[in-house]
């Protein structure tokens, strides 16, 4: 019996046993055996609908997905996993989508299992991959932005690197979404995993690239009559300018670590050339068999990721203990989530249980400044924003979002301060600029004051 068999079989007690509206026999073999069960009150949408699979590996672009989905769909009809099954974990009927509503499954930890939820119905998977190399530079910088947004510690890509498992984004496939065990992924060669992955990918709805989340977005939209469009969110950009983080860039890294990220990713490299172009038509995909490779390497990797994963633990954790740190991150996911509901009463409790927790989290004084301005707390807000300025002097974002509390307030002169000190940190964003000619300067005004400013060092906080 799986885990999430396990699991789901707990929300048993949640359906009387003679309810006629719990679901019907199985249909399909996965591994596990998930009961097409619904709440109470709502009948099962129509077999002619589709259900849409996202398994989200990250940095592949499905925050973009999710996010279009999540603020577009009807309430229910976007589900997202927001951490792995557990057995022994409390659970609830929200634990798991309701079939009776649910079009679109997606996140990190969705389990095949789950399509029996919806016996009668087609699934249409869906699948982005990323280069390996790429895959690596962009999870370390999002990994450190996410740190120093937290106030939690930083540390070197070689670290980061070498406490990850090898051919991440296999491994992320067979562990989570066919729910293989860990001693059983160990003990399995590369070359049956790339029969396994090849034989599960051909049977996909849809399996590409992450920048083909357009493509994606497009496909669904008219089944689900949301905008075949969405913003990018989650970018490298974005985060640098709320965090200041220096990236790392692929071209920035060594030659010997460039090859040793290839050697260590042989699988997940074969999967994306092979995998990367099928587009809508998986099942046309045949890959050649995976060539063999040297192993000894690999396995001295895997007894040796324990150190350093404990390193990189400790540099994490910057002084902060394990239990407070994971308190303060799980209320800080909450205050995401009831923000992304526009519960914003809800959302300023979260944050300032969070920050009670992690007080050197520039990110997280941000999101509860947005909280206060939103329940029309301005001048909190304000309090807010200068806070994570200074606990983070190199954020853009920080000067940008007192800009605006200050512009709410009708102080002008230090809301232009505050943006030029924005596009000062960022000129590669046009935000703050706008923000200034909206205030009545011109271009040049705005790049003469910006050469002023960079004369005479940093702004008083």
């Amino acid at each position: 019996m799986t885990r999430m068999r396990a699991v789901v079989d707990q929300f048993a007690r949640f359906y009387p046993a003679n309810d006629p509206r719990r679901g019907g026999a199985d249909t399909q073999q996965p591994i596990g055996n998930v009961r097409g069960e619904l709440l109470p009150g709502r009948s099962a949408p129509s077999p002619a609908e589709p259900i849409y699979f996202l398994l989200h590996i990250p940095k592949t672009a499905g925050q973009t997905i999710q996010q279009h989905f999540a603020e577009h769909c009807a309430p229910g009809v976007f589900w997202r996993s927001y951490h792995k099954m557990r057995l022994g974990r409390r659970t609830s009927p929200e634990d798991l989508p309701d079939p009776a509503r649910a079009r679109i499954i997606a996140g990190h930890n969705i389990t095949r299992s789950v399509e029996n939820l919806f016996p009668g119905h087609e699934i249409r998977r869906i699948l982005l991959l990323r280069d390996p190399l790429e895959f690596h530079v962009s999870y370390y910088n999002w990994s450190m932005m996410d740190n120093i947004a937290k106030g939690l510690g930083t540390y070197s890509f070689d670290l980061h690197f070498r406490a990850l498992q090898p051919n991440f984004m296999a491994d992320f496939l067979l562990s989570r979404w066919l729910e293989i065990p860990r001693r059983a992924r160990l003990l399995m060669a590369d070359e049956q995993k790339h029969r396994i992955l090849n034989q599960m990918l051909a049977g996909f709805w849809f399996v590409g690239e992450h920048t083909d989340c357009d493509r994606v977005i497009a496909a669904i939209a008219p089944d689900l009559g949301v905008p075949p469009a969405a913003p990018r969110r989650n970018t490298a950009a974005e985060l640098q300018a709320q965090t200041g983080w220096r990236l790392v860039t692929s071209a920035s890294l060594s030659p010997a670590m460039r090859y040793t990220i290839h050697a260590r990713n042989r699988l997940d490299q074969a999967l994306w050339e092979h995998w990367r172009k099928a587009g809508f038509q998986p099942a046309a995909i045949d890959p050649p068999p995976l060539e063999r490779g040297a192993t000894g390497s690999l396995l001295g990797h895997e007894i040796l990721r324990p150190w350093f994963k404990l390193r990189r633990f400790v540099q994490r954790q910057h002084g902060s203990w394990l239990r407070a740190t994971r308190a303060g991150e799980v209320r800080f996911l909450r205050a995401d989530r009831a923000r992304d509901a526009g519960q914003w009463e809800l959302a300023v409790r979260h944050y300032r249980e969070a920050l009670r927790i992690l007080p050197r989290g520039p990110g997280i004084w941000i999101q509860y400044g947005h909280a206060l301005k939103e329940n029309g707390k301005v001048a909190e807000a304000e309090t807010a924003y200068r806070r994570a300025l200074r606990l983070n002097p190199h954020s853009a974002d920080a000067p940008l979002q007192l800009g605006y509390a200050l512009k709410l307030q009708g102080r002008i002169a230090e809301a232009r301060t505050a943006y030029l000190r924005s596009a000062l940190l960022d000129p590669g964003r046009s935000v703050a600029r706008e923000e200034l000619i909206g205030l009545g300067w011109t271009d040049e005004e705005v790049e003469q004051a910006i050469a002023e400013m960079r004369g005479t060092g940093p702004l008083s906080h």
